[in-house]
């Protein structure tokens, strides 16, 4: 019997142990998860908190700047408003108009072509002596005409004596009768005979035959070639007709 109760005892103590572990273990999992959702209500809380705190100052700052605006606002018409009252009160100054005229565009009217140049002679001619009763070897008549030192086929600025008419000079020095005009004769008339033209319409004009030319002579169109300062005064002078044509000098 007493060995009975023994095992009774212990049967109970160890029922009695299984059930306190059994109440231990099951209230400390309830009490951990009731730390835990109170720990997680007061996180949820503190940030709800947080935002709200953080909304209301922002919602203080735009309701600052909203009337910090209607402040600005309400400043800017007072001033709007004093600067009309103080512009009625003064008289606007009326300026003259200026009349501009309007400005007439110049016609520019083209420039007339230059008519070629015709150089002056650089000698003037001056007879030394009067021919009017000199005697006359020979008498002929024909159609004179001119050239310059700058005509075609003309190259050397030199008549055939070798006499210079390159810078235009159209007189020759002569010891007898002064400053003669130059003029290019066929073979007929040697070098120096001195030729005293004259026509109706001209006065007399002593030259000296310094030079020659194939295309005149006499039996051809043209008796002599009188020289001019340059081609183009040759061109002007052009040629005359029906000249007298007397020799006053054969040769030098």
């Amino acid at each position: 019997m007493k060995k009975i109760c023994n095992y009774t005892f212990r049967a109970v103590c160890i029922y009695v142990v299984i059930f306190f572990t059994f109440v231990y273990v099951t209230t400390g999992f309830h009490i951990q998860n009731v730390n835990k959702n109170v720990l997680d209500a007061n996180i949820t809380k503190e940030l709800n908190s947080i935002l709200v705190s953080s909304k209301k100052e922002q919602y203080e700052y735009l309701s600052k700047d909203k009337s910090s605006e209607t402040v600005l606002e309400a400043e800017t018409e007072k001033e709007e408003e004093e600067k009309l009252n103080n512009t009625d009160e003064i008289e606007p100054v009326v300026t003259p108009e200026v009349m501009i005229e309007p400005e007439i565009e110049e016609t520019l009217e083209p420039e007339p072509t230059p008519e070629p140049k015709v150089e002056e002679p650089q000698y003037t001619y001056t007879q030394t002596i009067d021919t009017t009763n000199s005697p006359v070897i020979a008498t002929t008549s024909g159609n004179i005409s001119h050239y310059g030192h700058d005509c075609r086929g003309c190259t050397s600025g030199k008549t055939a004596t070798g006499y210079d008419i390159s810078d235009g000079r159209i007189y020759y020095s002569d010891s007898t009768y002064g400053d003669v005009r130059i003029v290019a004769a066929g073979g007929e008339y040697p070098f120096g005979t001195i030729l005293r033209l004259s026509s109706s319409s001209m006065s007399p004009t002593i030259a000296i035959v310094l030079d020659r030319g194939s295309a005149i002579g006499n039996g051809k169109k043209y008796v002599l070639d009188l020289l001019a300062e340059s081609e183009a005064a040759a061109n002007q002078a052009g040629v005359k007709y029906n000249m007298t044509i007397e020799v006053l000098r054969m040769g030098y």
